[in-house]
């Protein structure tokens, strides 16, 4: 780094659904604050095993159309030098030192205001009032983050994935095939999940036994399942034949 260099580290993981919504105000960032000197690097911790093969990076990268650089943090190294171990985080550092951080998502006006007085400029803000956004919790379905994995059996619970058939789960994800149920939140519904062979498999997707499509799943990424127009609380039930992994199921 130079003394004048002004550089904005996002910590971002290609699979996280925060991540990937911070990222669109990121790049807002980015775009407009690279011409007075900001330089914006992306950290890529590895949060699934899939995550340390840089080709999914580079076809991740691609499709969510990044063009900022982006480190691989494979065995985490330099969150952990950061002393950080939760993603999206935005570190803004200048001279050598840290003049704003903010873990998790939020907070993208006072980042501006940050970038703005780091880089001694007068100019109009993107961001007049703070981005809204609803979140929910995630429901991972391997051993490793201990939520609940039952049996599909009496009333549904939200933050309970419901299994009937050929499922074995490990420290990561849930592998098999068969069917799962779970109580999703949000207009989004999304999962992170994988074929097994590397051949696309086809999957049913019904929502409150009435709406049903088809959908492939194949590379290891974040798949929207669902786009509702409202946030109630729907069932949604997931069947396919073909083995497959999932990691987990996200909603906004």
């Amino acid at each position: 780094m130079t003394a004048k260099e002004l550089f904005l580290f996002d910590i971002f993981s290609y699979s996280c659904m925060n991540c990937l919504r911070s990222l669109d105000y990121i790049k807002k960032l980015d775009n407009k604050y690279k011409r007075y000197g900001l330089k914006t690097v992306l950290i890529h911790p590895s949060e699934w095993d899939f995550e340390k093969d840089s080709n999914n990076i580079i076809r991740a990268a691609k499709k969510y159309r990044i063009r900022m650089p982006i480190l691989l943090d494979k065995n985490k190294k330099i969150i952990k030098n950061l002393k950080i171990n939760f993603w999206p985080t935005q570190i803004l550092i200048k001279n050598k030192k840290t003049v704003y951080k903010h873990i998790g998502e939020g907070d993208y006006k006072a980042l501006e205001n940050s970038i703005i007085e780091a880089l001694k400029i007068k100019t109009k803000k993107i961001f007049n009032k703070e981005p809204k956004y609803t979140k929910f919790p995630t429901v991972y379905a391997g051993k490793r983050k201990k939520d609940k994995l039952s049996e599909l059996k009496g009333k549904l619970k939200c933050g309970i994935i419901y299994k009937k058939g050929a499922w074995k789960q490990n420290n990561e994800s849930l592998i098999g095939k068969g069917l799962l149920v779970i109580k999703t939140k949000g207009k989004v519904v999304s999962m992170v999940a994988s074929s097994i062979k590397k051949k696309p498999v086809k999957i049913n997707i019904m929502l409150n036994n009435k709406t049903s499509k088809n959908m492939i799943i194949n590379e290891p990424q974040l798949y929207d399942i669902m786009r509702l127009k409202t946030d109630k609380t729907n069932i949604l039930n997931l069947k396919t034949k073909s083995a497959i992994s999932i990691y987990s199921f996200a909603f906004q």
